[in-house]
């Protein structure tokens, strides 16, 4: 998956799966099937938010992500976030935030606007809260305020693709 022009080089070293699930045109992943029927999945050991060059779901979902491959990047976030819960709400909220962030961008390519601008909004939220409980505007390298208003140039219109979106998490 290497061959997405423009998108920045892949964190994880780990094969993608065969396809990208989009829902009323590929088998679901789950379902018999699917390139994941009778797989089971184990949520990631707990990471601090400043530990993200070494979660490895994190860097995963970003992956997915970055190829537009938005289904995938929300479920390698989602074990993550419930790692996260009682333990780190500033991470806890980057991760819904951005877990909304994919789902939007899905709904947006499959032309489910009504249901991708609730998603956009929320996934503002999530992302704002995160920095306001953090004190800090950079989170698992990302700068979040620049993510809020690039998300809301790219994803807060219809659009049949989404091109050119990608989280390039680095230092602040």
């Amino acid at each position: 998956m290497e061959g997405v022009p423009g998108a920045p080089a892949l964190l994880v070293d780990e094969p993608f799966p065969p396809y990208r699930f989009v829902p009323g045109h590929t088998p679901h992943p789950s379902m018999q099937g699917g390139y994941a029927h009778g797989v089971e999945e184990l949520d990631p050991p707990y990471l601090p938010v400043q530990r993200w060059m070494d979660n490895s779901a994190y860097l995963r979902g970003t992956d997915f992500f970055n190829r537009g491959w938005w289904w995938e990047a929300h479920e390698a976030w989602e074990g993550a976030w419930r790692t996260c819960q009682g333990r780190d709400e500033p991470q806890l909220h980057l991760l819904q935030g951005l877990i909304q962030l994919a789902a939007c961008a899905l709904n947006r390519e499959r032309t489910h606007d009504r249901g991708a601008d609730r998603l956009l909004e929320t996934a503002l939220r999530y992302l704002r809260q995160a920095v306001d409980e953090s004190g800090q505007e950079w989170l698992a390298g990302l700068d979040i305020p620049s993510l809020c208003d690039e998300a809301t140039s790219r994803l807060g219109s219809p659009a049949p693709r989404i091109d050119g979106f990608y989280l390039r998490p680095g230092a602040a």
